[in-house]
């Protein structure tokens, strides 16, 4: 069976968002994780975009089910790190360009662009369980969350670095591959992606900070970092 390898939809007036897969086995009528990863400018302000938007975002049946700021750096990488990830899961990607559609969101949004800079954005395919929709909107648990990003991670390193974790209290959360990306098209100009080098965005959870510096030394997580392009990672305040 043959699935849609991109879906576009007029946004605005002369404007069209596309959703576009990065390989083969991805489908766009299937759940697909959008990531956000960048820098705050007015914490604050971002804040408050969210508050704003998220009506929009539960409107078409999306939830975000990680949401953390940087608080230390693990692995050191200057080009991929950044302040804040946040992680949502749309039940299709049409249900993203139907939010995009609406003026009232793309009205709020302008103060999500005022707020953040070194903007990341794609779609990436779980590979662990998927979460359940989180209860609250608060994160309210006391695990400590470490966040690993990457370009051009090996899977099968990725699937020993996670049977190691499962197996020395280091908790899998969120094991997110790219799947697809965004594009923009004015009129009938060429479509303009929007940035997103990630290959693979891994979330882990511990107990304590200690646990989580442990894993970043051990030999799996060593052997990891050595056979990828480059790589970052840090412990992240979970805040949803």
């Amino acid at each position: 069976m043959s699935h849609k390898k991109i879906i576009s939809a007029e946004i605005a007036n002369k404007t069209t968002a596309s959703i576009i897969c990065t390989n083969s086995d991805t489908q766009l009528d299937q759940p697909l994780w959008a990531i956000n990863w960048f820098d705050l400018k007015r914490g604050w302000l971002y804040e408050l975009y969210n508050r704003l938007a998220f009506q929009h975002v539960k409107g078409v049946g999306a939830y975000p089910i990680f949401k953390g700021q940087l608080e230390k750096v693990l692995l050191s990488n200057e080009r991929l790190q950044r302040d804040m990830l946040l992680v949502v899961r749309y039940p299709k990607a049409q249900s993203l360009l139907d939010m995009l559609s609406v003026k009232l969101f793309q009205l709020k949004s302008l103060l999500r662009n005022a707020a953040v800079r070194h903007f990341q954005f794609g779609f990436m395919k779980q590979g662990n369980q998927p979460k359940e929709e989180p209860p609250s909107l608060k994160y309210m648990g006391k695990l400590k969350f470490m966040v690993h990003v990457c370009e051009n991670e090996d899977h099968r390193q990725i699937d020993q670095l996670v049977a190691y974790a499962n197996s020395n209290e280091v908790f899998p959360y969120f094991i997110g591959s790219k799947s697809a990306i965004m594009g923009l098209q004015q009129g009938k100009g060429r479509i303009r992606t929007i940035d997103f080098i990630l290959s693979h965005v891994l979330i882990f959870s511990a107990f304590d900070d200690e646990t989580l510096e442990a894993f970043v030394n051990s030999a799996p997580y060593q052997q990891l970092i050595q056979k990828s392009e480059s790589s970052f990672s840090g412990i992240y305040r979970r805040k949803i």
